[in-house]
């Protein structure tokens, strides 16, 4: 009797035509070119990741929290919805122009909630930052501004967002000029400002500048406003980093021979002295020659006048580094090695004060055979006889150190 009605009733539905069974349409779905059912909206050209069908749904994705949340807000009718979205970004926009800046920020976090993963929701979060700029709550801007940027790489508003992020960050580091607040003491007065390390935050604000957009027009802006507070700061190898960085990466740049300038000055200060390493003087004595070579016709004539003061400061510092090695070998009486950095003050820094010296000293040690300080040769000889091999490659090494120092045209092969 059940299957007579069931049968009767399923020819009667199908008796009264197709009409009766409607296929529901949904945003996913393909739609072929001669179908004649589409979308509502058809004028959008972006659809919510949040109505697409999900990996994430099914196994232990689906334990998530953000999975729970977007099924909550599903279940109580706050899913996504593009009407919706769009209505709340209109009166958002009305009440922005209004400068009633807390209702439009409430209005643009609606759009962002019900039709996320879309450029409304793009234009929203530009939206939200500029909501809390114009309301002097910078540091919220500057993360709303980053955030943007994370989400959408390629964003319209990447522009505008590196000139806001630009001005926070000058403005937080002349606030932190004018009233230094100690790292550990939080802000709890002033909401333009950080909670905790205003001038870190500032310098982490000209870094997104950078990074957010390489070739952006205020890329290199930043890198120079960010090496000039490590200056300003005495943090002189951080400084040199950030100039070296803009002299590599934006070698068109405006500020090119600002940093190299610059980073001289930072070099030498870096530089500790002759029982130190030497390498950042090294660096400085190529940079100084590379500035006159560079910009002989940009350079003033006080500016050339200091870089060739500050070339002859580091001959003297360099000879100075030779001197207090030869000296400590003189000493011991190791007079080889002694007269190799003698010949090296007196062959390349000819013009300084130790040039002189030095070859005093070079006539008083000639002849003089070396100290050795091995109590027991014949018995080292015989139990290490690897050990007369050793120092003669190290005396071959240093030779050939000396003559690639001395022969610039290549002629004078190594010994071997």
């Amino acid at each position: 009797m059940f299957f007579t009605m069931t049968t009767v009733s399923l020819v009667t539905l199908l008796s009264s035509g197709c009409a009766t069974l409607t296929k529901p349409t949904w945003p996913w779905s393909d739609i072929d070119a001669g179908q004649e059912e589409s979308l509502d909206d058809e004028s959008s050209s972006v659809i919510s990741s949040e109505f697409a069908p999900s990996n994430e749904d099914f196994g232990w994705n689906a334990l998530k929290g953000d999975t729970i949340k977007r099924r909550f807000k599903k279940i109580v009718g706050r899913g996504p919805d593009e009407s919706v979205a769009k209505d709340a970004l209109t009166e958002g926009d009305d009440l922005f122009v209004q400068k009633d800046y807390k209702a439009a920020l409430k209005q643009y976090h609606r759009v962002i909630d019900r039709w996320p993963d879309s450029a409304i929701e793009e234009d929203a979060m530009w939206q939200v930052g500029e909501c809390l700029f114009f309301t002097d709550q910078y540091p919220k801007a500057e993360d709303q501004y980053d955030a943007l940027v994370k989400k959408y790489p390629n964003t319209r508003y990447l522009d505008r967002i590196a000139k806001r992020q630009f001005v926070i960050a000058q403005y937080w580091l002349a606030l932190d000029e004018k009233g230094h607040i100690p790292l550990l003491i939080p802000n709890l007065i002033n909401r333009s400002r950080p909670l905790f390390d205003t001038r870190g935050r500032a310098l982490k604000a000209y870094e997104h500048v950078r990074l957010n957009d390489p070739r952006g027009s205020l890329a290199d802006d930043s890198l120079m406003a960010q090496a000039n507070a490590h200056f300003l700061e005495t943090e002189w190898l951080d400084a040199d980093y950030y100039y070296s960085v803009l002299r590599t990466e934006y070698p068109d740049s405006d500020f090119l021979m600002p940093a190299h300038l610059f980073a001289l000055q930072a070099k030498l200060r870096a530089y500790q002295g002759p029982a130190y390493e030497g390498g950042m003087l090294d660096e400085a004595e190529i940079l100084a020659d590379q500035i006159l070579v560079q910009f002989p016709d940009q350079l003033k004539s006080d500016e050339e006048e200091r870089v060739i003061r500050t070339r002859a400061e580091i001959a003297a510092q360099q000879a100075l580094r030779h001197w207090k090695r030869a000296e400590f070998y003189a000493k011991g009486k190791h007079y080889s090695s002694a007269r190799i950095y003698y010949a090296l003050i007196a062959e390349d820094y000819p013009k300084t004060m130790l040039a002189q010296r030095a070859r005093t000293q070079l006539n008083g040690i000639e002849g003089l055979k070396d100290f050795n300080d091995n109590p027991f040769p014949t018995l080292t000889a015989f139990l290490n006889p690897d050990s007369l091999k050793e120092a003669e490659l190290d005396a071959m090494a240093e030779a050939d150190a000396l003559i690639a120092s001395g022969d610039s045209t290549g002629e004078n092969q190594p010994l071997r």
